[in-house]
């Protein structure tokens, strides 16, 4: 499963470092807003499906544009496209800024910001991982995309508690504040960049964004690896990771706590995917599949005893194993698609994995709908154990997930 310990070697690669960088200030400040949204629409209206909904307005755009995301990010610039959208974001950010400031915010106002920065957010998933092999060989790929992952765990961790922590001190105007200045910081670091020839040299398409999605989908549906990597995903999404929705009702509702313990107790998941990904950065990983597979598994099976906790400190060893477990899944999916495409469909292998991160707005509202009925922690243990059962007859029953699994 693995070899030898290695260097964080990926960091040796100035661009690869500067971009990590900027990859945490855009990720924690990614967190901490949803943080802070999730929390604003949860005190004006007092309803779990409502802040189910800022979950789903941000994940929406994934099942929209996923495949179509990877098709722009082949055609174009990586660098300059990532340049582009996060100045975009920052016009958002300034927008929530200003309605927050003149008291003129409403809670359907966090719908729209979170649509906008969920579809920003699409178009910069594919690019970015994609834009990793123009750095790196495909032999080196795991290394980064560990690193890659131990950023946006970390930052889930770092993220959540800073938002938590900045509403209690600051309020919500204050927040947002501290977020433009930190989406500021990323966005300066992506603009010194400077425009480098990949490792591996590509063409670049000339096809029609309608052509290339076409085969987007047939690449996708004939590469047995990366349907199952899809498939995997799809599950994960719909009834794994719309947890994070319930966390903030759970927290007040069930756990007693404020929006102060609300951002630990979100964070915890977060702390346990950095360590997580930081063990996978560091080793020589063989057995990609079984890491896949194994941390889908894990992730489900705890959050399945997690929504039957009744106490603040179990929660939250219980959701660091939630993260633990979403790190291994997390990595590989974005190893696995670009070690078994060529260098030309790197970009629509990661629009495919964004296809199934985009089915998560069904998971959440559903759960959301079902916490009005039976509660925020029935509904999330009916979602886990779906799903962990649906992986596992899935792993069972499908040959390529089967044989990348044995690899």
């Amino acid at each position: 499963m693995i070899g030898k310990i290695q260097t964080f070697t990926a960091l040796k690669s100035g661009p690869f470092a500067r971009l990590w960088v900027s990859n945490w200030l855009l990720y924690i400040s990614r967190n901490a807003e949803l943080v802070t949204l999730s929390w604003i629409v949860l005190e004006i209206t007092n309803s779990p499906s409502k802040v189910a909904l800022v979950g789903a307005c941000r994940m929406l755009p994934m099942f929209l544009l996923g495949i179509s995301s990877g098709s722009i990010a082949d055609r174009v610039q990586k660098l300059r496209l990532l340049q582009l959208v996060q100045a975009i974001n920052m016009v958002v950010v300034i927008s929530v800024v200003l309605l927050l400031v003149t008291d003129r915010f409403e809670f359907w106002h966090a719908y729209i910001a979170t649509f906008l920065s969920g579809t920003l957010w699409t178009l910069d998933f594919a690019a970015r991982r994609a834009y990793y092999s123009e750095l790196f060989s495909p032999s080196e790929i795991v290394n980064p995309a560990s690193l890659d992952t131990v950023a946006m765990t970390g930052s889930m961790m770092a993220g959540s508690a800073l938002g938590g922590i900045l509403i209690y001190l600051f309020g919500y105007s204050g927040t947002y504040l501290f977020l433009a200045s930190t989406y500021s910081m990323g966005l300066i670091i992506l603009i010194s960049l400077p425009l480098i020839q990949p490792a591996v040299p590509y063409k670049v398409a000339r096809e029609s964004v309608f052509i290339q999605v076409k085969n987007s989908i047939s690449i996708l549906i004939h590469n047995q690896v990366l349907m199952s990597v899809f498939v995997v995903t799809l599950i994960l999404n719909l009834f794994g990771f719309c947890y994070m929705q319930m966390v903030p009702v759970i927290a007040r509702d069930v756990l007693q706590g404020d929006e102060l313990l609300f951002g630990v107790l979100l964070s915890s998941s977060g702390f346990g995917a950095m360590c997580g990904a930081l063990i996978l950065a560091s080793i020589n990983v063989k057995k990609l599949g079984l890491i896949y597979v194994m941390g889908a598994s894990l992730m489900l099976c705890s959050l399945f005893i997690f929504s039957f906790s009744q106490d603040y400190i179990i929660s939250i060893v219980l959701l660091i194993f939630v993260g633990l477990g979403s790190s291994g899944f997390a990595t590989m999916q974005i190893a696995i698609p670009l070690r078994v495409v060529n260098v030309n469909e790197r970009g629509r292998a990661m629009g495919s994995v964004a296809l199934g991160i985009g089915a998560s707005p069904i998971g959440v509202i559903a759960v959301g709908y079902l916490a009005d009925q039976i509660g925020a922690q029935n509904a999330l243990a009916l979602s886990s154990s779906i799903g962990l059962l649906v992986v596992i007859v899935f792993v069972l029953l499908f040959p390529g997930i089967r044989k990348y699994v044995r690899e």
